[in-house]
């Protein structure tokens, strides 16, 4: 009879090689780490998290909710349910921001605190700027109601109160922006999340450097928009399309797109380049803001009924026939270009200049009503330098907060620039008849 080999021993199983909390819990590396990270480390990310929530969600539905209620229900008051909505969702981001602030548990974790003239206390940098912009946004509420009392209801983008709403947001945004970094050290920044503070910048940096060119493409489509029927009979949106008629505010009529569009560009790429200079990240960005844009777009010529437009399938006859309806802005094309040049010799100011003269060139492409308007493609060239600087400037305040470059910054988006814009815009209104 075969004889077996004996099998070798198993060894008996180690055990006590694994560490069990008292809860538990393995305690492995992470786990270790996670208990050992403080209450208010925790609760402070949260609560950031939280507001920012919050105020995203209820301003991507309250300004969607305002232009459908606007175009299809007359305007009898200033308070109306839309409005009334950002109103209330801005105070709550408010409460809780001040919460955080008012916490020393908590507002530590957001950087550096920086004393201020008034209060006693020390605050963190990035919670001036999101409390800062929160105070603005909620007085330019309440402000609008005001204005459209005192001086009517045919605004344009650059009155003074819609001005300072797209200036606040913009604020608002980098504060969050300015919060998250101060995370880094305890919390570190993955591409998605780099991914969405770009298209957060890009959504948010655009209507308030284009004003009203942001949404006005053409005379056409100004046409379109005063013939809808419940602004038809608005005498005081008449008059507001009519500004803009006369005083050839859209993308296609006006000479001074091409320089604000280009400084806009210049800003949003060197944005985006400080937060994430790696390909899938800072041309990915672009696209994908390009591509909502378009959407947009098409959706906007459905609802306006856009020369007979009534169906879907009706859309591609416009879009062949006049491609200034919905062409984004050429910021993608400008960001390759601009990764392909990086790969050269040349030194950044000279490559975002060359990036300027081309965009400023696509931009005409899309957007002209004379020949001549080519030309703005060369001071382009100069304003996408200027662009790039202001953007890093930008980033170095919300990176790290310093107090005369924070009251800088908050003075010239919620003040300055408001206030210049808006006496054009009273101008504009008393001359056009």
């Amino acid at each position: 009879m075969q004889q077996l080999e004996p099998k070798a021993e198993i060894p008996a199983a180690n055990f006590s090689l694994l560490n069990f909390s008292s809860s538990g819990r393995v305690n492995t590396p992470e786990n270790r780490q996670n208990a050992q990270e403080p209450a208010g480390l925790i609760w402070a990310y949260r609560l950031l998290w939280l507001t920012f929530i919050i105020f995203f969600a209820s301003t991507a539905i309250g300004k969607l909710w305002d232009r459908v209620w606007h175009a299809t229900i007359r305007f009898d008051t200033f308070w109306s349910p839309p409005h009334f909505f950002v109103f209330i969702m801005t105070v709550l981001s408010g409460l809780l921001i001040a919460t955080i602030a008012l916490t020393p548990n908590l507002q530590s974790w957001f950087g550096p605190g920086i004393q201020l003239p008034v209060i006693k206390f020390k605050l963190a940098g990035s919670l001036i700027i999101l409390g800062g912009g929160l105070i603005m946004l909620s007085i330019t509420i309440i402000l609008d109601s005001f204005w459209h009392g005192a001086f009517g209801l045919d605004e344009t983008q650059w009155s003074v109160p819609h001005c300072m709403l797209g200036w606040s947001w913009l604020t608002i945004i980098l504060g969050f922006i300015s919060a998250r970094l101060a995370f880094r050290a305890y919390r570190p920044i993955n591409w998605f999340t780099r991914l969405v503070i770009s298209l957060l910048i890009l959504e948010f940096l655009c209507p308030a450097v284009l004003g009203p060119y942001y949404l006005m493409y053409s005379p056409n489509l100004i046409h379109a928009l005063a013939n809808i029927p419940i602004v038809r009979g608005e005498p005081s949106a008449q008059h507001m399309y009519r500004i803009y008629l006369h005083y050839g505010l859209t993308r296609q009529t006006s000479p001074l797109f091409i320089p604000f569009v280009t400084l806009f560009a210049g800003i949003a790429m060197a944005l985006l380049q400080q937060i994430d200079a790696r390909a899938r990240v800072f041309i990915l960005a672009p696209f994908l803001w390009s591509i909502t844009l378009m959407m947009r777009d098409c959706y906007t010529i459905l609802f306006l009924h856009y020369d007979g437009v009534k169906h879907i399938v009706d859309i591609p006859r416009i879009l062949a026939k006049e491609p200034s309806l919905w062409l984004p802005i050429p910021l993608f094309v400008a960001v390759i270009l601009f990764m392909l040049l990086k790969r050269s010799s040349f030194r950044e100011g000279r490559i975002f200049a060359i990036s300027g003269l081309v965009f400023g060139c696509l931009t005409f492409f899309i957007w002209h009503s004379a020949n001549w308007m080519i030309l703005l493609a060369i001071p382009a060239a100069v304003i996408m330098v200027l662009g790039s600087w202001v953007g890093k400037l930008i980033y170095k305040i919300v990176e790290k907060p310093r107090l005369d470059m924070l009251l800088r910054l908050l003075l010239t988006t919620c003040a300055q620039i408001p206030a210049i814009l808006g006496v054009i815009d009273l101008i504009m209104r008393k001359t056009t008849p």
